[in-house]
């Protein structure tokens, strides 16, 4: 297990834990849960109760003052990452002369100039900003049988009770 720089006031050990692992990894709540020592049955039990731990108004805090905090520390505003996105996009959007191995610029059978951009990057960049945007939601499909769903139930329970 991990050790936080101090433990965050108000947490355990094991919600500050996750609050660090949940910021070092770039939001992943399963991983953070998991990394943070919670135990569960598998990784959609997990999620569920990351996602639990999520919505615990001190973890949320904390999460939300560490967050501040760093971005104050690296002097970033709210939007950097979109603002690298746009700049990623228009970079790679940006057509290029295409050479031949000689130097020479390269024509088409027309005689036309070739350009060509980089569409990989292109592509990458703009779903960058649509999911900043909120424009993907993600969507997990639970399978419960329900004949199993007290089972199941227990189980969860037993997992809340021994954080």
């Amino acid at each position: 297990m991990a050790k936080t720089d101090s433990i965050i006031d108000g947490l355990t050990q094991k919600q500050a834990l996750f609050v660090s692992e949940y910021l070092k990894n770039g939001g992943n709540a399963t991983q953070a849960y998991k990394t943070a020592g919670y135990k569960a049955k598998d990784d959609d039990s997990a999620a569920v109760q990351a996602s639990r731990l999520l919505r615990n108004d001190k973890v949320a805090r904390a999460i939300a003052e560490r967050q501040k905090q760093r971005n104050e520390r690296l002097q970033l505003e709210e939007d950097f990452e979109l603002k690298q996105a746009i700049k990623i996009l228009k970079m790679c959007s940006e057509p290029k002369q295409v050479y031949t191995p000689l130097g020479e610029k390269m024509k088409d059978e027309d005689g036309n100039y070739v350009f060509m951009f980089d569409s990989k990057g292109a592509n990458q960049a703009l779903t960058t900003i649509c999911r900043l945007r909120g424009k993907f939601i993600e969507r997990k499909q639970i399978d419960v049988n329900v004949a199993d769903r007290s089972t199941w139930l227990n189980e969860v329970l037993k997992d809340v009770k021994d954080e």
